[in-house]
This record gives C-alpha cells, sequence and structure tokens, in this order.
C-alpha cells in the first residue's frame, strides 16, 4: 500500500483542474496490511496518516506523518507511513515476536509538472521527497535514517487514463547494518465515472531493500470520489504477487479542501 498511501490516485491528479490559487488539502488516512513478507511468521501493520498538501499552478508541495502500529517478530523491520522502505528483517535485532507502536517517519517533498494536464495530451510530473527519521529505530519502526526519493510520473488524461511511474530512493545506512537503494515502478489505469469518481486498477513494483528481504509485487485497486466541492474520499486495496509483498492490504482517505 505504501505506494498509494501519500496521494489519492496519479490519474486523478493527471485529471485535475489546474486552480488560478493555491489549493490547499489535509486528509486523514488508515491502512493495513498482513502478510509473511517471505519471512516464517505472520506481520501485520497499521498506521494512520494525517497529511496536507496545497498546490499553485504547476508545483505542489506535501507533508506527511503516520502513527503505526506493528506485530511482528523484533527482527522485522516495518517502516511505517508514505513512502517507507519494504519490509525487511534486522540481523541485529532478537525474533522474539512482540507488537510495538509510535510515529512513523515523516515524508516531505515536493512535485512539478513539467507537461501540464489537458485531455487526451501526455501529462509529466517530477517529484522529489525525503523520508525524515522520526519513528523509532529502537522499536522496530524505522531505520533511523533519513531517505531520499526521485520519481518520475506520467499519464494520459481522459475518460480513460493510463499511468505510470517510476522512481529510486536513495537509503540512509543504519549503524549496525547494510541497505540497499530501492528502484520501484508503478503502472495502471483509471476510469472516470460521471464527473466526481475515479476507479483504477494499478500494479506495482520495488526493489529489495536487504539481502535478507525479496523484491515486493503488488496488484491495487482504488476508488476515489468527491464527496462534495470541499470533500473527498478514497479506498484502496492490493494483493501480494510476490514473497516480498503482503498477503492482502487496505485503505480509506478522507480529504478535505481548505
Amino acid at each position: 500500500m505504501k505506494t498509494i498511501m501519500l496521494t489519492t490516485g496519479l490519474a486523478m491528479m493527471a485529471l485535475a483542474v489546474q486552480p488560478a490559487r493555491a489549493q490547499v488539502t489535509a486528509s486523514v488516512g488508515a491502512d493495513y496490511a498482513s502478510g509473511r513478507y517471505g519471512t516464517t511468521q505472520r506481520i501485520s501493520t497499521a498506521s494512520t496518516t494525517a497529511s496536507l498538501r496545497a498546490k499553485r499552478k504547476r508545483v505542489t508541495v506535501f507533508a506527511a506523518l503516520p502513527v503505526v502500529q506493528v506485530d511482528a517478530p523484533g527482527n522485522v523491520v516495518a517502516p511505517g507511513g508514505p513512502l517507507g522502505l519494504p519490509i525487511f528483517t534486522d540481523p541485529t535485532r532478537p525474533a522474539t515476536r512482540e507488537r510495538r507502536s509510535g510515529l512513523g517517519d515523516a515524508v516531505v517533498g515536493a512535485s512539478v509538472q513539467l507537461l501540464p494536464p489537458r485531455a487526451h495530451h501526455p501529462s509529466l510530473a517530477l517529484t522529489g521527497s525525503a523520508k525524515l527519521p522520526t519513528a523509532s529505530a529502537a522499536r522496530g519502526v524505522g531505520t533511523g535514517k533519513a531517505d531520499y526519493t526521485i520519481q518520475g510520473e506520467a499519464a494520459v488524461p481522459g475518460k480513460v487514463t493510463p499511468f505510470a511511474a517510476i522512481g529510486h530512493s536513495f537509503i540512509g545506512q543504519p549503524d549496525t547494518y547494510r541497505l540497499c537503494d530501492v528502484t520501484s515502478a508503478r503502472g495502471g489505469v483509471g476510469l472516470r465515472i460521471g464527473q466526481a469518481s475515479e476507479v483504477s486498477v494499478a500494479y506495482s513494483y520495488a526493489s529489495r531493500a536487504s539481502d535478507q528481504a525479496a523484491d515486493r509485487q503488488e496488484i491495487g485497486a482504488g476508488l476515489d470520489t468527491a464527496l462534495s466541492q470541499r470533500l473527498s474520499l478514497g479506498v484502496q486495496g492490493s494483493a501480494g504477487l510476490s514473497r516480498g509483498a503482503s498477503d492482502a492490504g487496505g485503505g480509506i482517505r478522507l480529504g478535505l479542501r481548505l
């Protein structure tokens, strides 16, 4: 679910009307995922994320802060929140099963529309973000280091909107073990329903974060709808296609235009 937590969908972004003045949106969402992730025990993660986004013309800035809860062996590190790392194991920690909770890693970033959205024409956006080490490494909900991600996103807006994204995360190295940089990709299609709703289906991939982990492949579906001129609702679900992914996940998000 981490590939779709921060926004309500790339296709919806490509269809958005460009505001004449800054448009500010606050949102709160809840996400849950469960699976073995290539380990021998089930791992469950839950998070509640508060986000703030401001958009003016071609530039969007955003910030998000999650609260996470993890039920997993103690040597499993489950970074929580938007744009977090895939789940992996820390060889320096004991494998005793435990529950832990706390702040996840905050994310701040900005996106620039290089080619603005126009119906039936390609649009292109470039996004840069930083994952700040606000999560506790001692509790196994973060690495204690900052990560940096750059991502390119493309779409062709219309009633049917194909979209794709590719990104690379430069991973901060913990003191006691080594992680790998993560390359990610996502592609799918959105279908506009009426004037206020869209459904989407997408495939996502993320490379392994360590030698003890596996690549993550998932298929996801979502529904985004405007409940009013200021209120929006997003619902997502996902199913894992590889050992490194969750068996299933889901999320719901409510946005308010300020």
